[in-house]
C-alpha cells in the first residue's frame, strides 16, 4: 500500500474515533449542569454512571446554573461572570463505586461549542 493511501486510511480511522468521543448538548447538560447547590459527589458520580471502561472518571465539574445561561456562552455573549462550580475528584483507584471528594468555588468557565450549543467542558478560569 502506498504512503498516501495509508495516510488516508489512518485519517479516516482517526476521524471516526473522534466521533465516538464527542458528545452533544443533552449529554453536556447531564454531565455538567445542575440546579442542586449541595452535591454528594459519591452519589452523583455513581448515579450518572461516570465510567470510562471499567474505571471511574477521575474528575467532573458541575455548574450550578440554568441550561440557557450556560448556552449563552456560545452565542457570542462573553460572560465575565463567574459560575458556582463543584469539582468531584476521585480519591483512589478503586473499582466502582469509587470514593470522591468535592471542591467548590466560583470561577469563569470555557466550553467548546457546536452550532451555538456547549458540547464539551474545557476548563475553569480564563483562557
Amino acid at each position: 500500500m502506498c504512503a498516501k493511501s495509508l495516510l488516508l486510511v489512518f485519517g479516516i480511522i482517526l476521524g471516526l474515533s473522534h466521533l465516538s468521543l464527542s458528545q452533544n448538548w443533552e449529554t453536556f447538560q447531564r454531565k455538567h449542569i445542575t440546579n442542586k447547590t449541595n452535591i454528594n459527589c459519591n452519589k452523583v458520580m455513581y448515579d450518572k454512571l461516570f465510567f470510562i471502561g471499567n474505571q471511574c472518571k477521575i474528575l467532573n465539574t458541575f455548574i450550578y446554573s440554568t441550561a440557557d445561561t450556560v448556552q449563552d456562552i456560545c452565542s457570542g455573549l462573553r460572560s465575565s461572570t463567574s459560575f458556582e462550580l463543584t469539582d468531584c475528584f476521585r480519591t483512589s483507584n478503586n473499582s466502582p463505586p469509587c470514593p470522591y471528594r468535592s471542591y467548590s468555588e466560583d470561577n469563569v468557565i470555557s466550553v467548546r461549542c457546536e452550532r451555538t450549543l456547549p458540547i464539551h467542558f474545557v476548563r475553569k478560569g480564563r483562557c
